[in-house]
């Protein structure tokens, strides 16, 4: 199942995008009705017992009203996840987990409730585990990861609905991406500023 979705996945999210440019293009595009975001923070990989403690998180987006309480548009994100340590026999080892996604995102804006912003789509992540050892690298073969995969992506905004010119919220998020060893989950909490 999984090798399908990974073919499926790019042609997918350039044809996302190209609905993304092209509907409301006929319609008229006004390039005022664009909204963005940014957000810094914290992010964490949950994937097996290597899993480091995480790091920093950094996002940016852009994004095009398409309905009454719905927006959609590209979203980018960088993940330092942290480093964690392994020994074999007495080798020593290193490995530094980073995350970098482009996510095509469906954003809904509620009414009512705690969440001001409502976020999920699909997207192509770069997943890496680089492994950093002074000698015996072959002993630690099995565990580097490099990889681009698809992946599935949520976002949840705790902030105040009235914004004039920028707002400010809470940030919490969610990537699931199937790598070949393992699933990676990367939950990520930041500062989030709408403008």
């Amino acid at each position: 199942m999984i090798p399908s979705i990974r073919r499926l996945a790019t042609p997918l999210l350039l044809a996302a995008l190209a609905a993304c440019c092209a509907a409301p293009a006929s319609a008229g595009m006004r390039l005022d009705a664009w909204k963005g975001h940014l957000g810094v923070g914290y992010s964490v990989v949950f994937s097996d017992t290597l899993a480091p403690p995480g790091s920093m998180s950094a996002s940016l987006g852009v994004e095009y009203p398409i309905a009454t309480r719905w927006l959609l548009g590209p979203s980018v994100g960088f993940n330092l996840l942290g480093s964690s340590t392994v020994e074999r026999g007495s080798v020593t080892a290193a490995l530094d987990y980073s995350h970098f996604d482009i996510a095509l995102m469906a954003t809904y804006l509620p009414g009512r409730g705690p969440f001001t912003r409502l976020s999920f789509g699909p997207g192509i992540s770069s997943n890496r585990a680089e492994l950093a050892v002074a000698g015996g690298g072959a002993l630690f073969r099995d565990l580097p990861v490099d990889e681009v995969q698809p992946e599935f992506a949520a976002e949840a905004t705790l902030g105040s609905r009235k914004q004039k010119i920028v707002a400010i919220g809470a940030q919490l998020g969610v990537r699931v991406i199937p790598v070949e060893q393992c699933t990676w989950t990367v939950f990520t909490a930041r500062l989030g500023i709408y403008f």
